[in-house]
């Protein structure tokens, strides 16, 4: 494939000083207009030069595997494995940089608290990885039957740490209580690596709003300090210790839109976190930043510094070559990329072809093969998965739940029953987000399996006192917003009216109305995975889930075991069709 090459050339003077040591000469950045491999390699052009390719991953969440014809790490491997036949002909040196949020949302990798992917970036051979936000989802360390211990709500990804032979990064991650970075084992501010005999520094950091975007129990006595002055303080610390290229695995992103332009900035979102970021970094101190979070793509400079980022589920990922002057120990280019989708097959328009159609994908001049010893690597854990997976739970049913039904969500009045259930004395659950339930329930034999399946999140149950009249209102707000059948509640039925100034929603309890001044014990799913708490935060105030409130899977599960099967009131309930209508009794 012939490739088309363009150059954009820029300078931008680099401060000298102690804590930097370097003088920058103009950086030239290339970007390849087609998704093929480059045909020049500019280092083995000129001796003296060596090549350091920054190959970025971010937001794999869980995804080992294939999905309609692209991704999954065993062939993703392929893609590394002939970069690096390239950079170890020329001399230099691939780096694997993974910027977090990488183990949440896959079956096979819930199931294993993210061990399986930990063996995959094993054998792969990564560099290092940034701490994301979702990297805490898991909480504390699982039981062989993929239940929650007590303990340590951070023990899963303590655990992942220490399975890792690369450091995990989390330059920013406080402890609240001392204002100090987290010192936990395995688990740094930065590291130094050796690569091609050029000296790397690499820093971690996570997005200033991480912390509000996870399980809010899993993350108690943390904080997060700003972007800019952490990255600043290490990325000077560490061309103190003789670091000669320093690149920011960011779980903070940005979006572009086009890439044919490395310096053209005109589809990109310009006030994006990781955009101000580079800005207000003083000049020399960082060469690449490698990102993520925002689940977009970039293969952009902004003002110097090369940015990369893939787009999410291991569908693609984020290159930059950095050319340093083994002499002078200078980077004197950066050849930036298109983010590179993962293809088996080429589709002719040139995205990825489904099954055996398409063209075989070639890449840095050689055919893309999946390599088996990934997949080899992730057998151990994989086979505990599937265990679990077909693990039953004693109930079978005789036709689906379905997440939304003429208006309702019969799953979400089923999950409802189940948390009300596990709360002595509790009057009335809901989930005000119940169509974000991942999957119906099928017919037939009920397994954990499929339980993860809808509903892979390690949510914890809340619960809270509120009046008759919250409850109507926030109820009452849903249905005028068009959520009815985001809706699944248990304990109360409903009355709802639609009057000349608005939705008016009764509860009832039985045949009686219960009075708006009644105080009703309510229980509901603590967010913030699901957006599923019961009601806004002017209803819920500082109500939140702790340490030792149960988990909403693990409370469904112990329900349906129970239960051994669905009673003939509740199954009439769930499966037999509502009355439709702008205004019916739920």
């Amino acid at each position: 494939m012939r490739v088309q090459e363009r150059w954009a050339i820029t300078t931008r003077g680099r401060q000298t000083g102690p804590n930097y040591g370097r003088i920058g000469p103009a950086v030239a950045f290339l970007t390849c207009l087609t998704l093929g491999a480059s045909a020049q390699h500019a280092a083995s052009e000129q001796p003296g030069l060596v090549t350091l390719s920054i190959v970025g991953t971010s937001d794999l969440h869980g995804e080992a595997f294939p999905r309609n014809g692209r991704g999954g790490l065993p062939l993703f491997a392929g893609y590394v494995n002939n970069l690096r036949a390239m950079r170890s002909a020329d001399g230099g040196a691939v780096l694997l940089i993974d910027s977090g949020d990488t183990f949440q949302g896959n079956i096979e990798s819930n199931l294993s608290e993210g061990a399986v992917i930990v063996d995959a970036f094993n054998a792969l051979g990564y560099t290092a990885q940034a701490v994301g936000n979702h990297d805490f989802d898991y909480g504390a360390v699982d039981s062989p039957m993929a239940r929650q211990l007590p303990g340590d709500l951070r023990g899963a990804l303590k655990a992942r740490a220490a399975q890792a032979r690369h450091p995990f990064l989390a330059a920013n991650l406080l402890d609240a209580t001392t204002g100090r970075p987290v010192e936990w084992p395995d688990v740094r501010r930065s590291v130094i690596v050796d690569a091609a005999g050029i000296k790397v520094g690499i820093v971690g950091v996570m997005t200033i709003d991480g912390l509000r975007s996870t399980l809010a129990a899993n993350v108690q006595g943390l904080r997060l300090a700003p972007l800019e002055p952490t990255v600043s303080a290490e990325a000077a610390k560490l061309r103190a210790d003789g670091a000669q290229v320093v690149i920011v695995a960011a779980h903070a992103g940005g979006r572009c839109d086009r890439f044919d332009e490395p310096t053209d900035l005109s589809s990109c979102d310009n006030e994006s976190e990781i955009f101000q970021l580079a800005r207000s970094l003083s000049d020399g101190l960082v060469d690449v930043i490698a990102a993520g979070h925002t689940h977009a793509g970039l293969g952009h400079q902004v003002d110097g510094i090369g940015i990369i980022q893939p787009f999410s589920r291991g569908q693609s990922f984020g290159r930059v070559d950095v050319v340093v002057d083994r002499a002078t120990k200078k980077v004197t280019r950066l050849r930036l990329f298109e983010p590179r989708l993962v293809c088996g097959r080429q589709h002719p328009t040139g995205g990825c072809a489904e099954g055996d159609s398409g063209a075989a994908v070639e890449y840095e001049g050689r055919p893309v093969t999946p390599d088996p010893k990934i997949l080899a690597a992730m057998e151990p854990a994989l086979r505990r998965v599937h265990e679990l997976q077909a693990a039953p739970l004693g109930v079978a049913l005789d036709a689906p739940i379905r997440r939304s039904d003429d208006g309702r969500s019969p799953l979400g009045d089923l999950f409802a029953d189940a948390l009300r259930a596990a709360v002595p004395g509790a009057d009335i659950a809901a989930i005000n987000n119940a169509a974000r339930l991942w999957a119906d329930l099928p017919s037939g034999p009920l397994t954990l399996g499929r339980l993860y399946d809808l509903f892979p999140f390690d949510n914890r149950v809340v619960q809270v006192s509120m009046s008759g009249a919250d409850v109507s209102r926030w109820l009452a707000n849903e249905i005028r917003q068009g959520r009815r059948s985001s809706v699944g509640i248990s304990g109360v039925s409903l009355t709802i009216q639609c009057l000349a100034d608005g939705v008016h929603v009764d509860l009832l309890r039985g045949t009686e109305r219960i009075p708006d001044d009644a105080r009703l014990i309510a229980v509901t799913i603590g967010g913030p995975t699901l957006n599923g708490n019961l009601a806004s935060p002017d209803f819920l105030g500082s109500v939140g889930p702790t340490e030792n409130s149960p988990v909403v899977r693990e409370v469904v599960e112990d329900w349906f075991r129970r239960l051994g099967k669905l009673p003939a009131d509740q199954r009439r309930r769930l499966l037999t069709a509502r009355p439709a209508g702008d205004c019916p009794r739920f």
